[in-house]
């Protein structure tokens, strides 16, 4: 019997469309290779057309007929579109702006997650859809809602959000007294006497930065809680794994959101200048849960609203579709299968037009379903293997920088993206993408670039013992520079640095907008970037010293040993060619080795498992790559052995098995 591919698919809407037309769909869903369908996400008003007057009918129809055809179905919460009678008759669901003033019905996401009135409603129709489907044997997983995220940057701040937010407050801080004495209010006459006082954010107000932290946390709590409101219910009444769709933005911490699902889904947008942003989030959405992930959405070729934009090459959907079930994905999933024929979104791509005329793409879905078919018993029994380095990303750190940049146009994402991630794939060294939360035993080097708060998640004590233990740790620059509450050390820049890697920080100067050198000890010069901290060396050594300015004959780059493990310091960032040798020298004395022999732009996934050996080659910028192998590979594509040197074509794909 064959082995069951990976899932191909798209979102679906029959809400959308004659219900007579299902059938020619799906004979069209067929031909394009499609195996399952992701429904239901934005349809309460057809679910209940009025309050407690349920239809369900035309949605067991499109999941029965589905089903008969082999498509299986994931089912979607409507609960980030609320009908209009809902908006009417209970006009306090509404996320409220920061100016005072509701939402206007007629988008989405629009109401608030922490109102009582709304979770009754969303508990009324996920109970009821869980009656209808939660058995049902042609669903394999549900979506909670959709792309969760507060509907603006500041959040609503409506009388429910601004009382739970006074209350959190209380109840993380215990007094007003303490609150006051980590956020340090006594600058501008800022100290509260109670908890009452506490300002609601606006744009209008230099707020503090301590306060607007504690505002984006809460944020984040509220979205996951509504979350987990819903995945209580589908818990105790269906039979399939629940997960919600993320999107690659930072107001939602992606480890809190999870510990109530059993899955991740992930919806991501990547073009063709930033394709291999997409693989830094599959690195990191792949060590949330034990479970293969879902690519819930990507498109086929070009984005949309009403007007349509991004056209992408021939080969792009190849490459955008084969990065998430190389990288650990079980499913990758198209917005959308059938282009709105109204609508906000109209014009975005798809794999079948509003006409229902295949667009240009089909006959690259038709080669991705064939390929997935052929390679599936190697990607069903093998997953990608920990290579034993990590990188840290942390929800909690965004917010800091969001609030307080430290420095002009400085964006954490952006700089983790590009100055840190970007150049350790070019090496070949694949690290997993580690929130503070994470264990670290299964590493045996980490880099912790711009991670302000080291005390999250208890990572401070649990890093000093990692490394005593014979960990490797590159760290810097601007880590360990803020307590939680996003206030700096009075005691020293950092937190522990200075002590535990043997230097004291003597002058430390913004990047902005002046550069500095800096001289390797192998005699290479060249330049930081970002940030410059000054490191005399108190039992460290130099690996590399600054050259010019008030920096001149400071450390840059240090190495203190600290137990049976190391840390290196770095007071700057290294521009790309210097981070990759550093890496590439600190990996090799940690045990850690590049993952193949390939070109800066071919993403090279091993995988092993079940006695099976082998590894996915997926080349992201569209230009020509290699790939040297040192025994025989058959690439299960093609079925065409290969040994040596291997050419790779502009957004080749190669599934290659030992």
């Amino acid at each position: 019997m064959p082995a069951t591919p990976p899932y191909l698919g798209a979102a679906y809407y029959p809400e959308d469309w004659p219900l007579e037309q299902i059938d020619a769909d799906i004979t069209l869903m067929k031909d394009a290779g499609t195996n399952v369908m992701r429904i239901g996400e934005f349809a309460w008003s057809r679910m209940e057309p009025e309050e407690g007057r349920f239809d369900f009918d035309w949605l067991h129809l499109a999941v029965d007929k589905l089903g008969e055809a082999g498509i299986a179905t994931i089912m979607g919460t409507p609960t980030c579109t609320p009908p209009a009678w809902l908006s009417e008759r209970y006009p306090e669901i509404l996320f409220v702006h920061e100016d005072g003033h509701p939402t206007r019905h007629g988008s989405r996401r629009h109401a608030c997650p922490n109102s009582p009135v709304y979770h009754d409603h969303c508990t009324r129709i996920v109970t009821k859809m869980a009656e209808e489907f939660g058995k049902d044997k042609n669903i394999i997983g549900w979506q909670i809602d959709n792309e969760v995220h507060p509907y603006s940057q500041r959040g609503c701040v409506c009388p429910v959000c601004v009382k739970m937010f006074k209350e959190k407050m209380k109840a993380r801080y215990g007094t007003i007294e303490a609150l006051n004495a980590a956020w340090g209010t006594d600058l501008w006459s800022m100290t509260y006497q109670s908890f009452d006082q506490l300002p609601i954010p606006d744009r209008g107000t230099w707020h503090h930065p301590s306060l607007l932290t504690a505002w984006a946390e809460f944020n984040s709590d509220s979205y996951c809680d509504f979350v987990k409101h819903q995945a209580d219910i589908l818990h105790k009444m269906t039979i399939h794994p629940i997960g919600t769709d993320m999107m690659p933005t930072p107001g939602v911490d992606f480890g809190d959101i999870h510990k109530s699902l059993d899955l991740v889904q992930f919806n991501h947008y990547n073009g063709m200048d930033n394709l291999w942003q997409a693989a830094f989030w599959f690195d990191f959405i792949r060590p949330i849960k034990e479970k293969p992930f879902w690519n819930t959405e990507t498109q086929t070729c070009w984005n949309g609203s009403t007007a349509a934009n991004g056209y992408k090459e021939a080969g792009w959907c190849k490459a955008n579709s084969w990065l998430p079930i190389a990288m650990g994905g079980e499913a990758n999933l198209y917005w959308l299968w059938r282009q709105h024929w109204s609508g906000q979104e109209l014009m975005h791509g798809a794999v079948v037009s509003s006409s229902g005329r295949p667009l240009h793409i089909i006959g690259e879905v038709q080669e991705i379903s064939k390929g997935y078919s052929a390679a599936a018993d190697f990607l069903n029994n093998t997953r990608p293997i920990n290579t034993g380095i990590a990188l840290h990303y942390s929800h909690k750190t965004n917010f800091i920088f969001d609030c307080q940049p430290m420095l002009n146009n400085f964006k954490y994402l952006p700089a983790i993206l590009e100055k840190a991630y970007h150049p350790m794939i070019q090496a070949q060294l694949r690290p997993n993408v580690i929130l503070p939360m994470a264990d670290l035993e299964p590493y045996r080097m980490i880099f912790s670039p711009f991670l302000a708060a080291l005390d999250e998640e208890g990572l401070r004590k649990r890093l000093r013992a990692w490394i005593k233990a014979g960990g490797t740790w590159i760290v810097g620059p601007l880590s360990d520079v803020r307590t939680t509450d996003g206030a700096k050390f009075t005691h020293s820049p950092y937190g522990s640095l200075e002590k535990w890697a043997g230097v004291f920080c003597k002058y430390e100067i913004p990047g902005d907008p002046h550069e500095f050198g800096v001289k390797w000890a192998d005699g290479h010069e060249s330049e930081g970037s970002v940030w410059y901290d000054g490191l005399e060396l108190r039992g460290a050594e130099a690996l590399a010293t600054y050259t010019n300015g008030p920096l001149a004959g400071l450390a840059a780059v240090t190495r203190c040993t600290l137990g049976k493990g190391q840390i290196i310091v770095l007071g700057t960032m290294p521009q790309p060619e210097d981070l990759k040798v550093l890496l590439l020298t600190i990996a090799k004395e940690a045990g850690v080795s590049p993952v193949a022999d390939a070109s800066e732009n071919l993403v090279v996934i091993p995988r092993e498992g079940s006695g099976i050996k082998g590894l996915v080659a997926v080349e992201v910028e569209n230009r020509p790559a290699t790939l040297t192998l040192s025994s025989p590979m058959t690439d299960l594509l093609t079925g065409k052995s290969h040994e040596g040197k291997v050419e790779v074509p502009p957004y080749g794909v190669m599934v290659l098995k030992a």
